[in-house]
């Protein structure tokens, strides 16, 4: 049988297809540079992603792209990849990684370092509000969107000195973390959904990576939250991937210990959508 999507082999398909997904990815040698962002994903982690959701050659977007994770694990897995960043900070440490690095043998290793065969970075971070450049796009034309959308809404933690989650949100009022509250960002979630839904080819997917919440007293299940927005554009949920990456958590912390259970949230969901 013909595999439509992807270049793994059955094998490696079945492993995709178990909800929990446990990895070990250590700091990479651009760790040091993306590090400022403090949601940022290992690119080794985006790269399995996009290698699922794609072949070879496919274009990528990554409509929040931070400082380029997606980007990077595009170019780990052989494919294209756009991102949108409305913060210039970040869009800078992604061309200074691009300058200065190069793909060899599966890692992004310094330039003086690579080998003849080191391939250079050619992905493309456009710095902007994704709502905006993605309505200048034509229908239909990218073969996956994955990303991993700001959440950290700007509301004042309640209980805690601290919120559970990093906030990374530039204070600009385009940007989705700065909603100022979680109805208010799942409308421009679903303003995202249907641009999405709109420049993704028929038959490919959506997928996101988005953490639960605790605020005010309460689990917030904001991944089954934005999956549900999303469905009202037309996606279909298709599944989640429960991720925890073992060699980067942080150490526990004793919320409200010998009082009452709060979780530590160690978690993020990989919500996996379906234009149908």
């Amino acid at each position: 049988m013909e595999n439509r999507l992807n270049e793994l082999n059955g094998s490696q398909w079945l492993y995709w297809t178990n909800s929990i997904y446990e990895t070990f990815f250590p700091p990479d040698r651009t760790h040091h540079l993306r590090k400022k962002h403090g949601a940022m994903k290992p690119p080794q982690l985006m790269a399995e992603i996009v290698s699922f959701f794609t072949k070879k050659g496919e274009m990528v977007l990554d409509p929040f792209a931070g400082v380029g994770g997606t980007l990077l694990g595009a170019e780990l897995a052989g494919r294209r990849a756009l991102g949108i960043e409305l913060n210039s900070c970040w869009v800078d440490i992604y061309r200074q990684i691009i300058t200065e690095y190069r793909e060899d043998n599966g890692e992004l290793i310094p330039i003086a370092e690579a080998g003849e065969k080191a391939g250079s970075l050619s992905s493309e971070m456009v710095n902007g509000d994704c709502l905006e450049v993605m309505a200048r796009f034509e229908a239909e034309t990218f073969a996956a969107i994955i990303a991993d959308p700001p959440y950290g809404c700007n509301h004042g933690p309640t209980g805690f000195k601290k919120e559970t989650n990093f906030k990374m949100n530039s204070g600009d009022r385009r940007d989705f973390g700065n909603s100022d509250d979680y109805q208010e960002f799942l409308l421009r979630m679903e303003d995202f959904g249907n641009e999405a839904y709109r420049v993704l080819l028929p038959k490919r997917y959506l997928v996101l990576l988005v953490g639960d919440r605790y605020h005010c007293g309460e689990y917030l299940p904001l991944g089954y939250m934005v999956a549900d927005v999303l469905r009202k554009t037309g996606f279909k949920w298709k599944g989640a991937r429960i991720w925890w990456n073992k060699a980067t958590q942080r150490p526990l912390k004793p919320y409200a210990i010998n009082t009452c259970f709060i979780p530590n949230i160690t978690h993020q969901n990989i919500l996996i959508l379906r234009k149908e």
